[in-house]
């Protein structure tokens, strides 16, 4: 207790939408579900296990581009077990060379951030009601 939390990742991970992505699959053959991607590497789910320190073959299918990257296992480990499905494995995988297109995706430049209560500057994002009541409605053009 009260030892600190090491974060491994390095580069910041990002969602991608489900719609966006057709196909990915490590070679050979063995299809992976994306948690999440980075510029460095990817983090998958799959119905087979991936053997930390093996290269691969990640290839990814976008709605406008494919990739087709050579990636190392990290780490893998049993994530969800089911009666009906079986088993399902979680694996880090770390990239051989760095694709900067996810990480250019991951953050949009023009994104809507959250702006201090009380400003009117169109420019300046959502304000954030200051209760947190969830029974409130909350309409940024009445917190002016």
């Amino acid at each position: 207790m009260g030892q600190f939390i090491n974060d491994r990742r390095g580069d910041p991970r990002y969602g991608w939408p489900p719609e966006d992505i057709s196909q990915a699959t490590v070679r050979p053959g063995c299809l992976v579900h994306v948690v999440d991607l980075s510029a460095g590497g990817a983090l998958v789910q799959a119905a087979r296990p991936l053997r930390p320190g093996a290269r691969l073959h990640f290839h990814l299918v976008l709605r406008r581009r494919t990739f087709g990257l050579v990636a190392q296992v990290l780490r893998c480990a049993v994530w969800k077990m089911d009666s009906r499905e079986g088993l399902t494995y979680r694996g880090a995988l770390q990239f051989q060379e760095r694709c900067e297109f996810f990480r250019e995706h991951g953050s949009p430049s023009g994104s809507h951030l959250p702006a201090a209560a009380g400003t009117n500057d169109s420019n300046s994002g959502i304000a954030y009601p200051r209760n947190d009541r969830a029974d409130e409605t909350f309409d940024s053009r009445s917190a002016e």
